[in-house]
């Protein structure tokens, strides 16, 4: 059975779905919070869901759609694009389309950040099938979106799909970019295929400063027997790299059925994998936010005084 939520609307997760790229440590921490306790189980959650949508709704007035999207991307005045986004917020899903594909041709990076912004505010998990839509889309910057954005809110019926982009990633081999492998890897991971830990692994040692606030918010909401069994694994090799990515992926989405296993990693002699395992009981027993960087002998103190516990 699953533990955590994984039906937040997107508004609720802005940060984590900025987070490959803006993310600062007060976000990482802020926003990584586990929480076990007064959750429902997941077929519960998902008895719940109202049903995908099939369509866009339509806007009630395109050339008004069109006029703020062209304020919300402008760079001049950054007054001029907070009340274009919040007018594209008030449309609601409507807008979607457009800004959508504004994100495929927008240059500026601080106007793409905007328009994810607006796009996390109006979509939610019903949406999951029309965004899946923009997988092959032409342009990286909305595809890796779109996959991002899917595996935040997974959708099982999405799992051919996912997989199909796995397969045509695999077959450009050194040509796919990383960062597409990396979405596609969590979109994978969303929908209960394993072969998505391999990048997301690949992306934890190469890139967890900038992602992880991203990937600790889609895997807060995937936590599963399988995916224990999954990092355990990894948590098995000799590579202090693979070890460190194996426990900061347990705290990010294993349950406490792991704790056993990284027990032995608080008398580490490796300053970084005590760290990441105290990190781990911090979150997965304490349900506190992970720290960064501690001095070598208050890490040597809490790991004694997480074994004393554990």
């Amino acid at each position: 059975m699953r533990h955590g939520p994984r039906t937040w609307p997107l508004a609720l997760g802005l940060g984590l779905a900025l987070a490959s790229m803006h993310a600062t440590p007060g976000q990482a921490t802020a926003e990584s919070r586990t929480v076990f306790a007064g959750q429902e189980p997941q077929e519960k959650q998902e008895e719940k869901l109202p049903p995908k949508l099939t369509a866009w709704p339509n806007p009630k007035s395109q050339a008004e759609l069109k006029d703020q999207v062209a304020r919300l991307r402008q760079d001049r005045s950054k007054d001029v694009a907070a009340e274009a986004q919040k007018t594209l917020t008030a449309m609601g899903s409507c807008a979607a389309p457009l800004l959508v594909r504004s994100l495929g041709k927008e240059k500026s990076k601080a106007a793409r950040e905007r328009i994810r912004v607006v796009l996390a505010s109006i979509l939610d998990q019903q949406h999951s099938r029309l965004i899946a839509e923009s997988f092959d889309d032409k342009s990286l910057d909305v595809r890796v979106w779109a996959l991002i954005t899917v595996s935040r809110t997974p959708d099982p019926g999405l799992q051919k799909a996912v997989q199909s982009h796995w397969k045509k990633l695999a077959k450009r081999g050194a040509k796919a970019e990383e960062v597409e492998r990396y979405a596609t890897g969590l979109c994978l991971l969303s929908v209960q295929d394993p072969q998505g830990l391999e990048p997301v692994v690949s992306a934890t040692i190469a890139h967890w400063k900038e992602r992880a606030p991203q990937i600790r918010g889609v895997l807060n909401g995937l936590r599963s027997a399988a995916l224990d069994k999954a990092l355990l694994e990894h948590l098995k090799a000799d590579d202090r790299k693979l070890q460190s990515a194996a426990l900061r992926l347990i705290a990010a989405g294993g349950t406490p059925a792991t704790l056993s296993a990284v027990a032995p990693f608080l008398d580490s002699g490796n300053p970084t994998l005590r760290i990441d395992a105290i990190n781990v009981c911090r979150m997965l027993v304490a349900g506190e936010a992970p720290l960064d960087r501690l001095p070598v002998f208050e890490a040597i103190e809490r790991a004694k005084a997480w074994k004393a516990k554990l």
